[in-house]
């Protein structure tokens, strides 16, 4: 498989969940296009870092722990899934939306899967090795 995927999509975002017990994240966007993280990831507007996964739940001398599905409910209302893109050589993941927001996914295991991802009636898999698998839906 080469190692450049890209999509072009015009999906709008609909909702983000996190399964505390799996440490993993659902990115929910119209047209039935869906993203699941187990790994690390950053979000960025306008280049420069806004929420990162490892801080859900921290305080950081907030009157409250930082809760990431509601602050990401709240930056993402609104936006359009633009571009998916598997980068090349890492198979990392950036998710690009209107607005100037990017969503980068790492590959944190080099033996576990960190991210899957459903378009087109198929489903991508990020493999700790570096590589992706493809499956029909």
């Amino acid at each position: 498989m080469t190692n450049e995927l890209t999509f072009t999509t015009n999906s709008l975002f609909e909702n983000v969940t996190l399964d505390k017990y799996a440490e993993n994240w659902t990115f929910s966007f119209a047209n039935n296009v869906h993203v699941s993280s187990t790994g690390f990831w950053r979000l960025l507007v306008n280049n420069k870092i806004v929420f990162v996964s490892i801080d859900n739940g921290h305080q950081f001398g907030l009157p409250s722990p930082l809760d990431l599905v509601e602050e990401l409910i709240k930056e993402l209302a609104g936006k359009i899934l633009t571009k998916i893109e598997v980068i090349k050589d890492t198979f990392d993941l950036t998710l690009t939306l209107t607005d100037e927001l990017k969503l980068d996914i790492y590959i944190s295991s080099s033996g576990y899967e960190t991210y899957d991802f459903s378009i087109n009636n198929k489903r991508y898999i990020g493999l700790g090795s570096g590589d992706i698998a493809i499956f029909d839906s």
